[in-house]
């Protein structure tokens, strides 16, 4: 038998991990959006968490930021403590087109999203990890091979096989990526009441608030770094 299994094995107790990937808003025409990766060394743990609260509120919809509501406000603060108390690793790019535009660096909106999620898998994932990449499914045309491109980008800037796999999931099937969308939204939505884009006093302006609470951060608007969120501003690296 020849190929690499027959020359070496990789030790079971070799660091693993899985990071799901979401956004938030419209790359192609919102001013501010934002990328987010959570990563989790072992995602059972929350995700069981996650299922038990579901089960004692009885709540089986998808968990939305853009549906959020005043009587769904108690629950979704609920899924903000879960996540808290699991104390997972967040990071996020937000974008802010009007002062530094993604989309028209890389040409379109397809190579923007890859390039974001790309530099938070590199900045997130440790030496010798290895990684399983579940991201949000969103339509795309034919001749975009985002799985294969994010994969190769990320490996070939680490010089390694750090990304085995990059596999997207219709959210709804997911409810990490549902977890993703929450935390990145609420990052995102301070962005937006900050131009005037968003008020004070809505149920979503509760939970983004609620969101910085729990993770005991004041304030995203010049980024941050804690030991569970990374929040960054992006800016184009000088010419």
């Amino acid at each position: 038998m020849t190929g690499p299994s027959s020359r070496s094995t990789v030790p079971a107790g070799h660091p693993t991990a899985v990071a799901f990937v979401d956004e938030s808003g419209a790359i192609a025409k919102d001013r501010f959006f934002a990328v987010g990766c959570l990563k989790l060394e072992e995602p059972a743990g929350l995700l069981r968490a996650l299922q038990r609260l579901r089960d004692v509120e009885h709540w089986y919809k998808e968990i939305h930021f853009v549906d959020l509501t005043r009587d769904t406000l108690p629950f979704y603060m609920k899924v903000v403590d879960v996540l808290a108390d699991a104390e997972p690793s967040l990071s996020c790019f937000v974008c802010d087109r009007e002062s530094a535009d993604p989309v028209a660096r890389f040409g379109g909106q397809f190579e923007a999203y890859e390039y974001l999620a790309a530099q938070l898998l590199i900045g997130s994932i440790k030496p010798y990890e290895l990684v399983a990449v579940l991201a949000d499914n969103y339509s795309t045309p034919a001749a975009v091979t985002f799985e294969e491109s994010l994969r190769e980008r990320v490996n070939k800037r680490l010089g390694r096989l750090a990304v085995s796999h990059v596999v997207r999931l219709d959210s709804r099937s997911a409810d990490a990526l549902q977890v993703v969308d929450l935390l990145v939204s609420a990052v995102a939505f301070e962005f937006r009441q900050s131009v005037g884009g968003a008020g004070r006093r809505s149920p979503k302006a509760q939970l983004a608030k609620y969101v910085r609470d729990r993770f005991g951060v004041e304030s995203f608007l010049t980024g941050c770094r804690t030991e569970c969120v990374n929040v960054k501003i992006y800016r184009p690296a000088p010419e």
